[in-house]
């Protein structure tokens, strides 16, 4: 899916908004484990992640486990699929299972001489909020990306999804707008102004942002709400 579908065109944006609550639940990203076109293999291998993100790995064939090489997660001894195997990356966890660059190699135990290994980044936390006032701007900041990346914002007056993308799950419902892209400046800041039109108390938007990392990935920033003042 290219970048500028990622987010269909809907209304002009109608909100304003003095109040910023999270919204969905962080993502939950899949790892194929023995997929019948490579058994011996993870898929995707490497895999970036937010903190607050759950990677689940599913058996797909054959007999594995999943075995950090650090001791901070195991599914225990190879077992045949099916199996399903999660690990959430949140705050607790990285305090609890301190790597360098909160970068976490694992393997397959039983096929590790097959070259049957992978690992997960956990990138730092992004934060995303918004706020505005009826009949002047609205402001939608994000916080802690990497200095000059590329940010893509959405919002939807329809609700917060989900809706899948190749990227992970979209906090927005359809329809939804997308803004044009936007970079990090050298500190790690994005700064969007928008006017908001009078008379639009009592409306509710739902605002996600999806950063792009490059070589077809990205990371979403954890969604915010906001309520019309």
């Amino acid at each position: 899916m290219q970048i500028s579908t990622l987010l269909r065109p809907a209304a002009a944006l109608c909100v304003a908004a003095t109040l910023a609550l999270p919204a969905a639940a962080q993502n939950n990203h899949i790892v194929r484990v023995g997929p019948s076109t490579a058994p011996f293999t993870f898929e995707p291998k490497d895999l970036i992640v937010g903190v607050g993100d759950t990677v689940t790995w599913q058996w797909e064939s054959g007999v594995h486990n999943v075995n950090a090489t650090s001791g901070a997660f195991v599914s225990g001894t190879p077992v045949p699929a099916p199996m399903t195997y999660s690990v959430t990356f949140d705050g607790a966890f990285l305090a609890a299972n301190p790597v360098a660059g909160d970068l976490y190699a694992y393997q397959c135990d039983l096929h590790l001489a097959l070259g049957m290994v992978g690992s997960v980044k956990v990138l730092p936390a992004r934060t995303l909020s918004a706020s505005a006032t009826a009949g002047g701007n609205a402001v939608i900041t994000s916080v802690g990306g990497n200095p000059g990346g590329t940010l893509i914002l959405g919002y939807s007056l329809a609700g917060n999804g989900p809706t899948p993308t190749q990227y992970g799950t979209l906090a927005l419902s359809g329809p939804f707008t997308q803004l044009p892209p936007r970079s990090y400046d050298p500190g790690g800041d994005v700064t969007v102004v928008l006017p908001v039109p009078a008379g639009a108390a009592g409306l509710t938007a739902h605002v996600h942002g999806l950063e792009l990392l490059g070589g077809g990935t990205g990371i979403f920033l954890p969604p915010v709400s906001i309520v019309i003042q």
